[in-house]
C-alpha cells in the first residue's frame, strides 16, 4: 500500500464519518433534501463550486490545456463564470421564492402542468446520471492511476463512498462537505500550480519559453494548438464561446447549480454566494489549466493527457504535497458526486412517487439513492472513461432544454405551459441525439453545426411555436406574479447593506483578476512572439 492510497482513504474514511455525524441533525424531508433552507452564504458558496469543480476540471479541462487548447478554455471560463451572477439575479431568487423542495416542482407549479413536472423530472435525472459518469469515471482513474487498483474496484469504492456519504446526510451533509472539500481542492490548486512553475523553472519564465514551443505549437496563443480540434483561430474561438455559453446555462439553470439557492437563507444569500463562486471558479480555472500548460513542459507528449496534474503529483512533488494535490482532486469530484446523487434522489421521491409522509419520505429517498448509486457503478464499469467529452454532453443538454424555459418562467408574459413543454423536449432530444450520435460516430461537425447551436435553436423555436398557438392560462399568470412579490424578510436594511458592501468589492477584484492575467499570461507572451 502506497502513501498516496493511504491518504486517498484516510480522506473517504473521513468524509464518510463526517456525514454521518450530520445525520444525527436531520430530522425531517426539509433537512433531508434542502437543508432546512437556511443555508448561510459560506455553505451555499462552498457547494456552489465544488458542485462544479470536479475530475472534468483537474483532469478534463487540465488535459485539455495539457493539449495545447488553454486560450479556448480560458475564453469559455470568461463566459460560464458570469453564469452564476446572471443565474442568480434572473432566476435563482425568483426560484427561491416560489417555496418549492425541487427544481421539476417549480416548473411545475410555475405553469400549472403536471405533464411538465414529469419532463423536467426525467431530463433532469438524465443529465445528472450523464454527469455523474464523468465525475465516477473520473475518481476511478484517479484511484486506479496513483495506487494502482483496478479501475472496476476504485469505481466501487469511490461509489460506495459518497453513497454512504449521502445516504447519511441528505442534502444538509452535502453542503457541509461540499464546503469542506472546496477547501482542499482550493488549497491543492494553490500548492500544485505554485510547485509546477517553480519546477518548471518560474512562472514568467516558463511562459516566455512557452510562447515559441515546438512541441506543441501555440499551446499558449489565442487560437489554441491547430492540430487539436478545429484547424483555425476563428473556429475555435467560436467553439470556445459556444462551449462558455453552455456552461454558462449550466451554472445558471442546472438542477445541482440553481437547486443550491432552495437552500439559501434568504435572497441576499443568493446573490452573494454568485458573486463569491464566480471569481472562485475563475481563479481555480486558471491556475489549473496553466498548470497543465506547465506540465507540457516537464513531461511531453504523454499519451493520456487527463493525466497530466496526476503524474506531476506523484513524480515531481514531495510526497506531502503529492497527497494533499491528489486528494484535492479526490474531493472535487467526490463533492460533485454526492451532489447528483443527492439531487437525482430528490427528484424521484418528490416528483414521481410523491410521497407526503415525512418519515417514509426520507425512508424511501434513501432507498433511492442506494438504487441509482447501484446503476452509476455498473453504467462507470462498462462505459470506457471519456470524462472531458461526457461532461460537456451534458452542459449541452442542459443549456439547450433548460435554459430557455427557465428565464421565460420569468421573465416572459406570453410563454404557455404547452410552449414550455415544447421547449424543454425539443432542445432535450436535438442535442442528446446529435451529440451521442457525433460521440459514438467520431464525427466533427462544422462549428455552426455544432449540436450545442442546433440543440439551442431547436428549443427556442418550438417554446415560440407552442405558445404562439396556444394562450396562458389564469393560473400561470398567477403563479408568475406571485414571483416578483418580495418577501418583508428580504427587506432588511442590515442583509442589504452586506449584499451592496459586496457588490462593491467584486468590482476592484475583477481589476485584479484582469491585470493577474495580463502580467502572468498575456504580456510575457505578446514579448515573447514579437
Amino acid at each position: 500500500m502506497n502513501v498516496f492510497l493511504i491518504g486517498m482513504s484516510v480522506t473517504m474514511v473521513a468524509y464518510v464519518i463526517i456525514g454521518a455525524l450530520i445525520s444525527r441533525k436531520v430530522n425531517n424531508a426539509n433537512d433531508f433534501y434542502v437543508a432546512g433552507k437556511n443555508a448561510p452564504t459560506m455553505l451555499i458558496t462552498g457547494s456552489l463550486i465544488a458542485s462544479f469543480i470536479g475530475v472534468g476540471l483537474f483532469m478534463g479541462d487540465v488535459g485539455e490545456s495539457y493539449s495545447g487548447f488553454f486560450a479556448p478554455i480560458m475564453v469559455a471560463v470568461g463566459v460560464l463564470s458570469v453564469g452564476y451572477i446572471v443565474g442568480s439575479v434572473f432566476f435563482g431568487r425568483y426560484l427561491r421564492r416560489s417555496n418549492v423542495m425541487t427544481i421539476p416542482q417549480y416548473f411545475g407549479k410555475r405553469f400549472d402542468s403536471q405533464p411538465l413536472q414529469l419532463l423536467s423530472t426525467i431530463t433532469s435525472i438524465v443529465i445528472m446520471l450523464v454527469y455523474s459518469l464523468s465525475c465516477v469515471q473520473g475518481i476511478g482513474t484517479l484511484m486506479s492511476a496513483v495506487t494502482g487498483l483496478n479501475y472496476n474496484i476504485c469505481i466501487v469504492i469511490a461509489v460506495s463512498a459518497f453513497t454512504l456519504i449521502t445516504v447519511f446526510s441528505g442534502a444538509k451533509g452535502v453542503l457541509i462537505t461540499d464546503t469542506i472539500m472546496f477547501s482542499v481542492f482550493s488549497l491543492a490548486t494553490i500548492i500544485g500550480v505554485t510547485f509546477i512553475a517553480t519546477k518548471s523553472g518560474g512562472w514568467i519564465s516558463t511562459v516566455t519559453e512557452m510562447a515559441n514551443y515546438k512541441a506543441v505549437p501555440g499551446i499558449l496563443s489565442y487560437s489554441g494548438n491547430l492540430d487539436y480540434f478545429y484547424p483555425t483561430g476563428r473556429d475555435n474561438m467560436i467553439w470556445a464561446v459556444g462551449y462558455g455559453i453552455a456552461w454558462m446555462a449550466v451554472l445558471m439553470v442546472a438542477p445541482w447549480q440553481s437547486s443550491r439557492y432552495l437552500m439559501a437563507k434568504n435572497e441576499h444569500t443568493v446573490i452573494r454566494s454568485s458573486i463569491l463562486a464566480s471569481s472562485s471558479v475563475f481563479i481555480i480555472e486558471f491556475l489549473m489549466c496553466i498548470a497543465g500548460v506547465f506540465t507540457n513542459k516537464l513531461n511531453p507528449g504523454m499519451e493520456e493527457p487527463s493525466k497530466a496534474l496526476i503524474w506531476a503529483a506523484m513524480n515531481i512533488m514531495p510526497s506531502i504535497l503529492g497527497i494533499v494535490v491528489l486528494s484535492g482532486v479526490l474531493a472535487s469530484g467526490i463533492s460533485s458526486a454526492t451532489t447528483f446523487l443527492s439531487l437525482v434522489g430528490s427528484n424521484i421521491t418528490n416528483d414521481v412517487v410523491k410521497i407526503k409522509d415525512e418519515r417514509k419520505n426520507v425512508f424511501i429517498g434513501r432507498i433511492v439513492i442506494l438504487v441509482i448509486a447501484v446503476i452509476i457503478c455498473v453504467l462507470c464499469i462498462f462505459n470506457p472513461p471519456q470524462i472531458f467529452w461526457i461532461t460537456y454532453l451534458g452542459a449541452t443538454i442542459v443549456a439547450c432544454s433548460w435554459l430557455p424555459v427557465a428565464i421565460a418562467s420569468v421573465w416572459s408574459k406570453r410563454v404557455t405551459k404547452v410552449g414550455a413543454f415544447l421547449g424543454m423536449l425539443v432542445g432535450f432530444i436535438v442535442s442528446l441525439v446529435m451529440k451521442v450520435y457525433t460521440g459514438v460516430k467520431g464525427i466533427t461537425l462544422p462549428i455552426y453545426l455544432d449540436p450545442f447551436f442546433i440543440g439551442m435553436g431547436s428549443g427556442i423555436i418550438a417554446l415560440v411555436l407552442g405558445s404562439a398557438f396556444t394562450k396562458v392560462t389564469d393560473k400561470e399568470k398567477e403563479e408568475r406574479s406571485k414571483l416578483f412579490i418580495m418577501p418583508e424578510s428580504e427587506k432588511d436594511p442590515k442583509e442589504i447593506k452586506k449584499t451592496k458592501i459586496l457588490i462593491s468589492l467584486s468590482i476592484p477584484l475583477g481589476f485584479v483578476i484582469t491585470g493577474a492575467l495580463l502580467l502572468l499570461w498575456a504580456i510575457p507572451y505578446s514579448n515573447a512572439v514579437k
